[in-house]
């Protein structure tokens, strides 16, 4: 990546690089911080380029890297992925990743193109420290957009790790042992608060490093009983279904999310959100496992776009059933007066601005027949002064109630509510219960043939 302004004398960009960190530390989670923090790493990356600045500066660009870690001995110590590049400066760590163990031992990583070296550390001396000879495992792997699933995911080499036989590396390294799991028992935990919805509009990069994954879940998986997998909306958090998560009977349903930085462009969104729930499908025993994809605002556009991806090769048997709330399908006129105005454009605004390819791309797909889908759509605009279109205060009716959508629709559901409010509204959550009894009772009729 190239960039033109270099009129600037290095110890000049010195300063202007510290003086935007400074402001980014008093604006970090804001458009303004935005603005501020790409000013940063451009200038960064003109005078001191790295593959972190490049991270920074372009993560719409970076691909999601993901591949297994194979044990050669049943050990729980904590593990530690760091990818590491030599392209700008010898032994530069782009990303640090600790990994879950439980449910699966899949590592994730956000990573710009190029060459790395992809290295396992464990805490071997438990010392919450993971350290430079607690080296288990190394691959090396190019990331390309060649070699990506809908230039989105790729996968990596596996890396066959081994606690008996550690080794080292010649860059320093103390990293701090951190908690980390899939599974959360309450929505209310730190990791969901609203301020990292934010980060993940305005700082994909940094939201995928506090995050540490895309899917979590209040309860370990269980197969028995029906996925209700959430996906929330822009600049959102999974405990935004806190609402209609409370009204589950999880004796039969389990709550997961789908927890994704909602800057980046939506058809790689869309790319992430398939490959999680082929990844359930494809660890079924027997068919045991059904989803139901429930999807808020924008992340309606996430969630049809990865039903489009799943449906070219045959909607997966696991999923049931799919209902969206207020979805913008139609997009927001809004949006293309903000990629006028603004200095800097957020990526994913260029998806939801009216029109859009992506917008065209992912309505003119025929929804598969074999699918039940609930449209749910809200239509109380609470502000004082209505100007325009009707809307739920935030997008138009026009815009939920696309023609081809409701006429694939099973059920076409109005609610008096505010674009938010829906997702609190008493009326809005028994509907969406009732609509999952529908589907539980499908799965036992096809379990018992009665």
């Amino acid at each position: 990546m190239a960039f033109r302004n270099r009129t600037f004398p290095f110890s000049r960009a010195l300063i202007l690089i510290l003086l935007a960190s400074f402001l980014l530390i008093v604006d970090g989670c804001s458009y303004g911080g935005y603005y501020m923090r790409q000013a940063h790493w451009r200038q960064t990356f003109t005078y001191l380029p790295s593959m972190s600045a490049l991270n920074q500066v372009a993560p719409e660009d970076s691909l999601v890297l993901v591949g297994r870690i194979i044990k050669l001995q049943n050990r729980q110590e904590p593990l530690l992925l760091v990818a590491v590049s030599n392209k700008y400066r010898k032994n530069e760590k782009v990303a640090l990743v600790q990994i879950h163990q439980k449910m699966t031992e899949d590592y994730t990583a956000l990573l710009p193109k190029g060459d790395y070296e992809l290295f396992v550390f464990a805490d071997l001396d438990k010392n919450e420290d993971f350290e430079w000879n607690e080296l288990i495992g190394h691959v090396t792997v190019t990331v390309s957009v060649e070699h990506a699933k809908d230039g989105a995911i790729m996968e990596g080499a596996p890396i066959i790790v081994d606690f008996e036989h550690p080794g080292t590396v010649d860059f320093r390294l103390s990293e701090t042992v951190r908690p980390t799991s899939y599974v959360y028992t309450s929505l209310d935990n730190e990791l969901f608060d609203p301020k990292y919805g934010t980060m993940g509009l305005y700082n994909p990069a940094e939201f995928m490093t506090r995050t540490q994954g895309l899917f979590f879940g209040l309860e370990e998986f269980n197969e028995k009983k029906t996925t209700v997998l959430f996906v929330h909306g822009i600049s959102g958090t999974p405990r935004d279904w806190k609402y209609l998560v409370s009204g589950l009977d999880r004796s039969r349903f389990q709550p997961f999310f789908f927890y994704y930085p909602s800057g980046l462009p939506l058809d790689k969104l869309g790319t992430m959100l398939a490959q999680i729930i082929e990844s359930i499908d494809n660890n079924s025993k027997n068919g045991g496992n059904k989803i139901v994809l429930v999807a808020h605002s924008m992340g309606g556009l996430v969630a049809l776009s990865a039903i489009n991806k799943l449906s070219a090769a045959g909607v997966p048997s696991s999923l049931k059933g799919y209902c969206s709330f207020s979805t913008p399908y139609a997009g927001d006129q809004a949006a293309k007066k903000w990629i006028d105005d603004a200095p800097v454009v957020v990526p994913v605004w260029l998806d939801i601005a009216a029109p859009s390819k992506f917008l065209d791309n992912v309505i003119s797909k025929p929804f598969p027949k074999q699918l039940p889908f609930y449209l749910f759509f809200s239509y109380n605009d609470a502000s004082n002064f209505r100007i325009g279109e009707s809307s739920d205060g935030t997008v138009t009716l026009r815009s939920q109630l696309v023609p081809s959508l409701q006429t694939a629709a099973a059920k076409v559901i109005g609610f008096n509510e505010t674009h938010v409010g829906i997702l609190n509204s008493l009326a809005a959550r028994d509907s969406f219960l009732s609509l999952l009894d529908t589907v539980s009772l499908t799965r036992h009729i096809e379990a018992t043939g009665q």
